[in-house]
């Protein structure tokens, strides 16, 4: 029991609907606000969603209870789908919705000043880790942190002035936020457009070493509120109307009892999400917990019951007649609803943690059985819920006016390329590239003097970095004096201005669209366009100032999970490379990346900057492509084990 010292601020305890089920078990509940996804633009497009007819009835439910109505628009929006966007999220504003949740930070600024009265969130596949690029987003009424931050970076950003929200219960990705094409290019199904397949749930290595397990922060409600975060987010779009009425409940209990003065964990709601939906609960990074990974099983497991010895089993949790369960035996699970109880030779309607008995199952010793659900487990609260009624706005039809995009050449023909020893980096250098990138944290990355080679030396700024790293990189930049940066982190823009040298942005960023390059070009700098985009997507942007991944490694996760393995062997044999680059770790995909002659077609297209990421062997291809931009090369020996990603197969 913890006592609170002072009255601290209330947060805003955010549940998910995916359908109309899920709903009243959210507001009945005690959710303060909902977050829900129409049928387009919605990063869980796989759920029943609401259509556009619907959302008004929603908002007038929810209102009428006295809670706020939040819209994701979460998803990567391509060039051809910028009208329906906007027009998607202009009907949706005009039922009165409280709020949006977006990927895209070049929409803040159109969104904010197109729909008065309406909250816009930055979501987590923004990757806002850290103070610098928060700072960019000013304007935003709330950025979703990442999952992997510990709580003195929460702290760190909240007294920084960030408006924070944070997951405090579902499912973790094992990819940091908005850093994975792991489904993109293995399965087709873009996870930033929604539709990802969970191949991080599969089997590697004969193993689960992917799945993590679930997160559960109830006993840190104390610390999340005396830090001043402003929002409280359980995950679970695609789940049961009971998880969604559990969790919801489990949080307000425990929100309300600091508010009250003495802190209670809420444990009858904490043993019923227990078995409503469990891979096994971690802390996750905000908790201290590094490695929150379940490799046994990738699956909702439910609540340990106890282990069979002799036909029977000591119960670690009171159990009845017609609850479910799970047989965890042979290396699989099956499951069945206990149809009696035999204790002490009798049958008897129920028994309490402790008790020995007989479930009437028939397996051999050592087998786990996991409680998987229960009917005493109630869709209704067993408190009461008071709220004000919320008055929903008479909007006018907006004037949304969006950035011109003007045509914009590209410069000269340049080819980047991307070193991974300072060996490589004079290789590539000899080989013509334009700009060489080395890590700046490389131990042996030259000052400027030091570098005699034609080419640019250029840094390169990791995706991931604390406000400490980036001050680390920032003090080597200015000892270094590079003569070109590749940013792959958000929170180098504003510092941009103070290094006379070009800066280009990694594919991390996930430029997607004009607008997205209009808003990064403000900065000065020239992002790369995001390999998910096809080669007719990209022939068609208006702007060619861009980069264009050319050939080499594509990285789909980049995680802040140790991977012990230096491969991943799928079920069908695929194998990832794994690779640790600065503090975290990147999962390859299995087959590299190539353009080859289909280069060509980019350079008619106005486009004359490309990029080249393959380790050991990138001097090669600088030659390669130079070659093929000059004469007609036969490439289809050369295409032998290389994927064409998705310059044929647009994403979903």
């Amino acid at each position: 029991m913890v006592k609170n010292k002072h009255a601290p601020m209330r947060p805003e305890l955010l549940s998910p609907v995916g359908n109309w089920e899920s709903l009243p078990a959210a507001v009945e509940n005690g959710a303060d606000a909902v977050y829900l996804g129409t049928r387009e633009f919605n990063a869980r497009i796989n759920a029943r969603n609401f259509s556009l007819a619907e959302l008004g009835k929603v908002v007038r439910y929810c209102h009428n209870a006295g809670v706020r109505v939040y819209v994701t628009f979460n998803t990567l929006v391509k060039n051809h789908e910028l009208d329906r966007f906007f027009n998607v999220l202009t009907q949706a504003y005009m039922t009165g919705i409280d709020g949006v949740i977006i990927q895209h930070i070049s929409f803040l600024e159109p969104i904010k000043k197109s729909f008065p009265g309406l909250a816009v969130f930055i979501s987590t596949q923004g990757a806002i880790g850290n103070v610098s690029s928060a700072s960019l987003l000013k304007a935003a009424d709330r950025i979703i942190l990442p999952r992997e931050l510990p709580l003195a970076e929460v702290r760190r950003l909240v007294n920084a002035g960030v408006k924070a929200e944070v997951f405090i219960h579902g499912a973790l990705c094992f990819s940091y936020s908005g850093l994975c094409l792991f489904s993109s290019f293995v399965d087709n199904r873009s996870g930033n457009r929604g539709c990802c397949a969970q191949l991080c749930r599969q089997k590697y290595n004969d193993a689960y070493p992917l799945s993590t397990r679930e997160l559960c922060l109830v006993r840190r409600i104390p610390d999340l509120i005396e830090a001043g975060v402003s929002g409280f987010k359980i995950e679970g779009r695609m789940r049961s109307p009971l998880y969604v009425a559990v969790a919801t409940r489990l949080y307000r209990k425990a929100i309300d009892s600091y508010l009250a003065g003495r802190f209670e964990i809420p444990q009858k709601e904490l043993a019923e999400i227990e078995v409503v939906f469990n891979r096994e609960f971690t802390e996750g990074f905000l908790g201290g917990d590094s490695r929150p990974i379940s490799p046994e099983k990738p699956m909702n497991r439910g609540a340990f019951l106890g282990t069979v010895e002799d036909g029977k089993i000591i119960v670690r949790r009171p159990v009845a007649v017609g609850d479910g369960i799970g047989i965890w035996e042979g290396g699989g699970v099956r499951g069945a609803i206990i149809r009696e109880i035999m204790k002490d030779g009798k049958k008897v309607d129920s028994a309490e943690t402790g008790d020995k008995v007989d479930l009437g199952i028939r397996v051999k010793n050592g087998t786990k059985i996991y409680l998987t659900s229960s009917p005493r487990i109630s869709l209704k609260p067993d408190f009461p819920i008071s709220r004000t009624a919320i008055t929903t706005p008479e909007r006018k039809t907006p004037r949304l006016k969006l950035p011109e995009i003007t045509l914009r050449a590209a410069p000269a023909l340049k080819f980047l390329v991307k070193a991974y020893s300072l060996a490589e980096a004079k290789e590539s250098a000899q080989a013509d590239a334009d700009i060489v990138f080395y890590h700046v944290f490389a131990p042996d990355f030259p000052e400027r003097h030091e570098w005699r080679e034609k080419s640019l030396l250029g840094a390169y700024l990791p995706r991931i970095m604390t406000d400490a790293e980036l001050s680390q990189s920032l003090s080597l930049l200015d000892r270094k004096k590079p003569q070109a940066i590749l940013a792959g982190n958000l929170g180098f823009l504003p510092h941009r201005k103070g290094y006379d040298a070009p800066v280009y942005l990694d594919y991390s960023l996930n430029t997607f669209n004009d607008l997205d390059l209009l808003f990064f070009q403000a900065y000065d700098v020239i992002p790369m366009l995001s390999p998910e985009l096809s080669l007719n997507e990209m022939a068609h942007f208006k702007n060619k100032d861009a980069v264009i991944f050319c050939h080499g490694d594509i990285v789909l996760v980049n995680t802040m999970i140790e991977l012990e393995a230096k491969k991943l062997i799928d079920a069908k044999g695929l194998i990832f490379p794994v690779r640790k680059e600065h503090t975290c770790w990147q999962i390859l995909n299995s087959r590299r990346f190539g353009l080859f002659n289909d280069i060509r077609r980019l350079y008619d297209a106005g486009f004359r900057q490309f990029f080249i990421d393959q380790q050991g062997r990138g001097a090669q291809f600088v030659s390669l492509y130079r070659r093929m931009l000059k004469e007609e090369v036969p490439d289809r020996r050369l295409r032998k084990g290389y994927t064409s990603g998705h310059l044929y197969r647009p994403v979903k």
